[in-house]
C-alpha cells in the first residue's frame, strides 16, 4: 500500500486495498504530471519503491505514469534510470519517451527510441514475432519527430512502415503524415494525403500551410491557402497566421489589404495573436500607419500595456525604415504612461529608431533608463554618438566597455564603429591607440577590421601604415583590394594604384567589380594618368564583361576634365550611350574653375541649373570661375542671386586632433577657442611659408602633356 507523506499533496489513506493502490498512485502521478511538479513526483518514486508496486510482476500502468511524469516535469535523467531499471515495455512506454525527445528538440533521439521498440520484445500491444508493436499514438510521435528532423527519406520510410502496419487508415495517423511532409517540404505528397481524405478538415489543411511556411515555399503556401478556400474549407486562426506570415515574408503587399479583410470577415479581429501578426506584417514592410492603427485598436483603446517584445520591436523598426519619428514617438510615449521599462529588444529598437533621426538625446535617454544591455545596446550607442559628431563621447563610451569586464566586450561592429569614428573625425592618435586593443584583442585577424584599418589610415595621412596592414594580410577580399587602390589614389600615387590593381588581376580572385574601376580610374585622375586610365576605363566591358556606370562615366570626365582636356571631354560627353546628369556636369565644372575655362564653365552650369535648380554648389562652383577670370561682376551676380533666393553655401568645417587627447571642430575665421589669436598667429606664418612654396614650384618648367 502507498503511504505519502508531500507538502503538495495530502496522503493516501492508510488501509485502502492492495489493488486500489496501483489506480491512487496512478493518479498521484496524473496529476503530478500535469503540474510538472517534480518534487511530487520524486516523493512518489519513492514511496512506489517502498511499496513495491514497481516490481516486474505489477502493471505497467505505474511505471509508464512515473516515467510520463519524469518526462513532463523535464527530469530526463531519472527518466532514462527508471527506463534502465524496467525490464517490460510497451507501446505507451516508448510514446511517452519517443514524445518526450521530441519536446525537448532531440528528433534523433526520438527515432532510436523508435528503433529501439521495434528491436526489443515486451508485453502489451505485441506483433506476432514479439516486437512491440507501435500504436496510432506511437506513430503520431515518430512522424513528429521526422518533421522534426527535416528528414523527408526517413519520414517516408516509416510511412512505409505504417502502411505495412495497417495504420494509415487512422485520420489522426494521416493528420500526423500530413505535417510530416509539410515540415520537411514535401508539398505534394502532403496535398496528396490531404485529397486522399474523404473528409478534408482546416487542421490538414493547415498542416501543409504551416509546413510549407516553415521550409520557405512561400509561393505554394498561399496556393495550397486557395484550395483550401476553394474546397470550402474556412480558415481558423492557427491557418490565418501562417498566411499573414508567408505574405510578410514574401513582401506581398497587393495580398495586405484582403488578408486584413479576411481577417475581419472571420472575427477573428479580436484575437490578439492574429492582430500582432498584422501588426508585423505592415510593420516589416513599411505600412506604418496601418501598423499602428491596429495597434492603437488593439492597446491604446482598451489601455492595455502592449507585452509582446516582437509586435513593438517590428512597429518601431518599421517606423525607422518609413521616417515616421512622429508614430515611433507616440509608441514610445504609450510604454511611457503605462510605465512599461523597455526590455533588452524593445529598447535596442527605441534607440535603433532616434539613432535613425539622429536623436541623440533620446538614445541617451533609453540607453541610460534600460535596466540590462547588451553588446547591441552599446553599439547602438556608440555608432550613433560616433556619426553625430560626438566622437569624443563615443571614445569614452567605448573605453568603458572595453574597461568593465563581466562577459560584455567590443565586438567586430563595436570596433567597426570607433575606427569609423576616428576616421570621420582625423583623430590619428586615437585611431593608433584603438589599433592597438584591436592586435590584443585578436580582431587584428578579421578581414573587415584590416579594412578599415587601411580606410582610416589612408584617410588620415598615414600611406606607410595602411600599406603595413594590407601587405600583412594573410586574406584578402575585393574590399582590402579596393580599399588600397583608392588609398594610393587618394594620396595622388596613381602608379603604385595601378600596381596594387595589377595583382588584383595577377591573382585572379578576386575579380574587379565596378567598385574596383572607380577606384583606380579615379587614382588616375588625381594622378594625370590620362591614357592609363582611359585604358583602365576602356577595359571594364572588353576584359571584365563589367557595364560602366554613370559613376565610371563620371570618372573620366573627370580625368579628362582635371588635364585641362577639354575638347576630348565635350566628345566623350556627346558619345556616352546615357543622358549626362549631375554626377557628369558637376566634375566638368570643378575642372573649368581649376583651369579658369569660362565659356564651358557657362555651359556646365546651365546644365545643372535645369538639373538641380536648388543647389548652391554649382552656383558657387561658377561664382569662382568668374572671380578667377576677374569677372567680379558677374561673380557678384551669381552672389546677390543665391542671397536672393535664400540660398547659402554650406559652412565647411575642419577637425583638428588636439594633442592626441581630443578633437576640435572649428569654422573659417572661428575665434571660439581659448587660444584663438596664437593659432592664427602661427597659420599667418604657415600661410606665408606655403606661399613661398608655391612660387618655387612655379618657377620649374612646366610637365610635358601626357
Amino acid at each position: 500500500m502507498l503511504s505519502l507523506s508531500s507538502p503538495s499533496s495530502p496522503p493516501l489513506a492508510h488501509g485502502a486495498s492492495t489493488a486500489a493502490a496501483p489506480a491512487s498512485s496512478v493518479a498521484f502521478l496524473r496529476g503530478a504530471a500535469a503540474r510538472r511538479d517534480a518534487p511530487l513526483t520524486s516523493a512518489v518514486h519513492a514511496a512506489l519503491l517502498k511499496s513495491g508496486e514497481l516490481h516486474p510482476a505489477q502493471p505497467l500502468a505505474v511505471s509508464n505514469s512515473l516515467l510520463h511524469a519524469y518526462l513532463q516535469c523535464g527530469l530526463l535523467s531519472p527518466a532514462l534510470r527508471l527506463l534502465d531499471e524496467t525490464p517490460r515495455r510497451d507501446a505507451a512506454t516508448y510514446a511517452s519517451l519517443i514524445s518526450a525527445h521530441c519536446r525537448r528538440g532531440a528528433p534523433l533521439d526520438a527515432l532510436r527510441a523508435f528503433l529501439d521498440m521495434l528491436a526489443r520484445g515486451g508485453t502489451g500491444d505485441q506483433a506476432e514475432d514479439g516486437t512491440v508493436r507501435p500504436n496510432e499514438f506511437t506513430a503520431s510521435v515518430i512522424l513528429q519527430a521526422c518533421g522534426l528532423a527535416r528528414d523527408g527519406r526517413l519520414g517516408r520510410m516509416v510511412h512505409g512502415y505504417l502502411i505495412a502496419g495497417g495504420f494509415c487508415g487512422d485520420p489522426f495517423v494521416v493528420g500526423s503524415l500530413v505535417n510530416m511532409y509539410a515540415k520537411v517540404g514535401d508539398a505534394a505528397s502532403a496535398r496528396r494525403l490531404v485529397f486522399g481524405l474523404s473528409c478534408r478538415d482546416v487542421v490538414s489543411w493547415t498542416a501543409i500551410i504551416s509546413g510549407c511556411v516553415l521550409n520557405g515555399m512561400l509561393d505554394e503556401a498561399l496556393e495550397v491557402f486557395v484550395m483550401m478556400l476553394e474546397d470550402g474549407v474556412l480558415p481558423n486562426n492557427v491557418t490565418m497566421l501562417s498566411v499573414i506570415q508567408a505574405c510578410s515574408l514574401m513582401g506581398a503587399s497587393e495580398l495586405f489589404g484582403p488578408v486584413h479583410a479576411l481577417v475581419v470577415l472571420l472575427e477573428l479581429k479580436d484575437d490578439a495573436s492574429v492582430v500582432n501578426s498584422l501588426i508585423i506584417m505592415f510593420a516589416k514592410n513599411g505600412f506604418v500607419e496601418e501598423a499602428v492603427w491596429l495597434f492603437n485598436d488593439l492597446y491604446l483603446k482598451s489601455g492595455n500595456v502592449c507585452s509582446n517584445e516582437d509586435v513593438l520591436a517590428a512597429i518601431l523598426y518599421g517606423c525607422t525604415i518609413s521616417g515616421s519619428q512622429k508614430n515611433g514617438e507616440g509608441i514610445h510615449a504609450h510604454l511611457i504612461k503605462m510605465g512599461a521599462f523597455p526590455s533588452i529588444s524593445v529598447g535596442n529598437s527605441l534607440m535603433g529608431m532616434y539613432a535613425r533621426f539622429e536623436q541623440v538625446d533620446a538614445v541617451h535617454l533609453v540607453f541610460g533608463v534600460m535596466e540590462v544591455k547588451d553588446i547591441v545596446s552599446w553599439n547602438t550607442i556608440i555608432s550613433c554618438l560616433a556619426k553625430s559628431d560626438h566622437v569624443n563621447e563615443a571614445m569614452e563610451l567605448f573605453s568603458v566597455l572595453h574597461a568593465r569586464g563581466g562577459g560584455l566586450v567590443p565586438d567586430l561592429v563595436t570596433v567597426l564603429s570607433i575606427v569609423q569614428a576616428c576616421s570621420n573625425a582625423g583623430l590619428l592618435h586615437q585611431g593608433q591607440m584603438l589599433h592597438g586593443c584591436i592586435m590584443k584583442s585578436g580582431f587584428v585577424y578579421d578581414v573587415s577590421i584590416c579594412n578599415a584599418l587601411i580606410s582610416m589610415y589612408a584617410k588620415l595621412g598615414r600611406i606607410d601604415f595602411a600599406e603595413m596592414i594590407f601587405e600583412r594580410m594573410d586574406i584578402k577580399d575585393l574590399v582590402s583590394w579596393n580599399s588600397m587602390i583608392t588609398a594610393y589614389g587618394m594620396h595622388g600615387d596613381g602608379h603604385s594604384a595601378l600596381r596594387i590593381f595589377n595583382q588584383l588581376k595577377d591573382a585572379g580572385t578576386p575579380s574587379p567589380n565596378a567598385i574596383t574601376f572607380v577606384s583606380v580610374i579615379s587614382a588616375c585622375s588625381h594622378a594625370g594618368l590620362i591614357s592609363e586610365g582611359y585604358k583602365c576605363f576602356k577595359s571594364m566591358r572588353t576584359d571584365h564583361g563589367i557595364e560602366p556606370s554613370m559613376d565610371h562615366y563620371a570618372c573620366v570626365v573627370d580625368l579628362l576634365g582635371r588635364s585641362g582636356k577639354f575638347a576630348e571631354a565635350e566628345e566623350f560627353i556627346r558619345d556616352m550611350p546615357v543622358a549626362p546628369n549631375s554626377s557628369i556636369w558637376g566634375p566638368l565644372l570643378a575642372a573649368c574653375q581649376l583651369h579658369g575655362n569660362v565659356d564651358l564653365a557657362e555651359k556646365a552650369a546651365n546644365e545643372l541649373s535645369a538639373l538641380e535648380p536648388e543647389s548652391d554648389i554649382w552656383r558657387v562652383s561658377l561664382s569662382n570661375t568668374y572671380a578667377f577670370a576677374r569677372r567680379w561682376k558677374d561673380a557678384a551676380m551669381i552672389r546677390t542671386e543665391m542671397r536672393r533666393v535664400g540660398l547659402r553655401k554650406e559652412t565647411g568645417w575642419s577637425f583638428v586632433d588636439v594633442g592626441g587627447v581630443e578633437g576640435f571642430k572649428f569654422v573659417s575665421a572661428d575665434t571660439r577657442h581659448h587660444d584663438a589669436e596664437k593659432i592664427y598667429s602661427v597659420w599667418h606664418s604657415m600661410n606665408k611659408h606655403m606661399a613661398d612654396l608655391a612660387a618655387d614650384v612655379h618657377k620649374l618648367s612646366p610637365i610635358g602633356a601626357v
